[in-house]
């Protein structure tokens, strides 16, 4: 009986070795011979799954949205009935850099932004990425403007741009080691505590 080959699942590791390339040589050193061979496949295989160097990193781009979505939900299953400020907490924490996961997704991130400007479609995912992202900081913000969780006179769409953008100027100086998880995070509990009417 033939082999079953999971074909969408080859190309998740071919993306997965993008992300180590990446890691380990910067954006210039993705090629698909190399990827290929951090892959453990043949150079042949990859070309079976992209035919371009553009459209393997196209895929790797939206692939890696998911896997940090992935991420996302499995941190907050882990919270016990969370509140909307619990729930906004987790969406900024999961975005900094706190463990080899996500400071892979955010050492490829910033790859990514490095090359935007010359690629539309790469500008397009990103900046769809971060539209999503800020969208649910709001949501979250609303839903606890609705039930009186926050301080008078809160501007929901400004303090959610505030603490999304807040969140992305985090990442770099915690993934240098400038700036560690713990100051982060506190530096966001803050700017939270600014914002929610005190439990």
């Amino acid at each position: 009986m033939p082999k079953v080959v999971d074909h969408e699942q080859r190309r998740r590791d071919i993306a997965e070795a993008v992300f180590r390339v990446i890691g380990e040589r910067g954006m210039e050193g993705v090629s698909l011979r190399d990827v290929a061979t951090e892959a453990g496949v043949s150079m042949g295989s990859v070309q079976h799954y992209f035919g371009t160097k553009e459209e393997m990193l196209r895929f790797a781009l939206g692939y890696m949205r998911e896997r940090a979505g992935v991420r996302f939900s499995a941190e907050l299953g882990k919270l016990k009935n969370p509140s909307n400020r619990d729930h906004l907490r987790a969406i900024l924490r999961t975005l900094l850099p706190t463990n080899s996961q996500s400071r892979q997704e955010a050492t490829v991130s910033i790859a990514f932004f490095s090359i935007s400007n010359g690629n539309k479609e790469f500008r397009r995912v990103l900046a769809d990425g971060y539209s999503q992202l800020l969208a649910a900081c709001r949501q979250q913000l609303a839903n606890a403007d609705l039930n009186g969780e926050l301080q008078s006179g809160i501007d929901v769409d400004a303090e959610a741009a505030t603490l999304f953008f807040a969140t992305q100027g985090l990442i770099g100086p915690v993934l240098i080691g400038s700036v560690s998880t713990t100051r982060a995070m506190a530096v966001l509990d803050h700017q939270l505590d600014r914002i929610f009417v005190p439990v």
